[in-house]
């Protein structure tokens, strides 16, 4: 076996996931029809690859962005691409009242041991030879049920610092609102100094994603913006909802014209949405704006993943009226991991207890 560190995806990554089902067994399982196009564009990520006589066996990426937390600046890494191939996938599973239970996983432990090198001290990515050890958090989202990951997370050092959830947004008629529009080129710079000092209080904010593609939408309400959100369209081939019976009520309901040219169950088409900014008192005005804009881009669906401590988290909750999508779906739960490098304990307390920023461009 050998370690390579490449800094551009090889071939083999990106066919196996270009035929890989995202999500776990038991809950939904995906493929991110954009995963590759993102995968290729990614300008600051360190592949590290396990190889046997040349063939990949695993994988992890680091995706190098500045965050920040409050007025502090942190060079951050977004573990991702993490994937085993079949050669390595040795855990032994013992049925107990007919529960699955993972006892052990060799092949986490492999790749944890492939990847040491650099988790001991991840300015390694971009010298292999340096001896410092600079300010650094790595950190990366895991879905709840997915054991194989949250093992890697457990035995690579990371602390969990918060809970997430994914939720969609839907509306079954268009809702045009007036007043919603793209934002004009020369607002950005003001926009850009709003949402910093709205999610102020977040960690790994940043706003790389946003403003991509003349995707960011506002709401005027007598020439004044109350509101702004990043609005990216994805689609997403679904192989599972999670639960048959559930499979069966969606592919039902999606045969019905009304709801069949809304949604579709194997191409699920949404909008990814981030960047949510609103003014002090006006929660309201994001219902209004993402129902104009579902309109303006012909769509029904929105996608959101949050920290559940986040302010715009607790603006949904407080008004709820998510749509239909969500009544059958529910939410979906991650828990968000990091490990720091060099921090001071005060600072490293202070970034765990605020919520975190999650990029939905990184998700989809």
């Amino acid at each position: 076996m050998s370690t390579t560190l490449e800094t551009v995806p090889p071939p083999e990554l990106i066919e196996h996931i270009e035929t890989t089902y995202l999500g776990t067994p038991g809950g939904l399982q995906y493929h991110h029809t954009t995963g590759i196009p993102k995968l290729k564009a990614v300008k600051s990520c360190y592949f590290v690859f396990l190889r046997r006589n040349g063939n990949m066996l695993g994988s992890i990426g680091y995706d190098l962005r500045d965050t920040h937390a409050g007025e502090k600046e942190h060079k951050s890494w977004l573990v991702r691409y993490f994937s085993i191939k079949a050669p390595l996938r040795t855990e032994k599973k013992t049925k107990r009242k007919s529960k699955v239970k993972i006892k052990r996983d060799r092949s986490v432990s492999i790749i944890k041991d492939v990847a040491n090198f650099f988790h001991h001290n991840p300015e390694r990515l971009i010298d292999p030879e340096v001896k410092k050890m600079p300010k650094a958090i790595l950190y990366s989202l895991v879905e709840k049920k997915n054991e194989r990951s949250k093992n890697f997370a457990d035995i690579g050092g990371y602390e969990k610092t918060g809970d997430v959830e994914s939720f969609m947004f839907s509306r079954l008629r268009k809702r045009k609102c007036a007043g919603v529009e793209r934002i004009r080129e020369e607002e950005i710079p003001g926009m850009r100094d709003r949402l910093s000092d709205f999610y102020n209080d977040h960690a790994f904010y940043f706003d790389r994603y946003l403003f991509m593609n003349n995707d960011y939408y506002v709401l005027r309400e007598e020439g004044e913006i109350v509101a702004g959100l990043q609005a990216n369209e994805e689609t997403w081939e679904i192989k599972t909802i999670g639960s048959g019976f559930l499979d069966k009520v969606v592919k039902a309901l999606t045969k019905i014209p009304f709801i069949g040219k809304r949604f579709t169950y194997e191409k699920m088409r949404f909008l990814g949405v981030e960047g949510i900014w609103f003014k002090e008192g006006r929660g309201d005005a994001v219902y209004k704006l993402l129902e104009g804009v579902l309109s303006v881009k012909n769509q029904y669906l929105a996608l959101m993943i949050m920290d559940t401590r986040s302010k715009v988290h607790q603006n949904f909750r407080k008004h709820k009226k998510l749509g239909p999508v969500n009544t059958v779906l529910g939410t979906f739960e991650a828990d968000f991991y990091a490990r720091f490098y060099s921090f001071p304990e005060e600072e490293k307390a202070r970034v765990r207890s605020m919520p975190a920023y999650i990029s939905i461009y990184d998700n989809t």
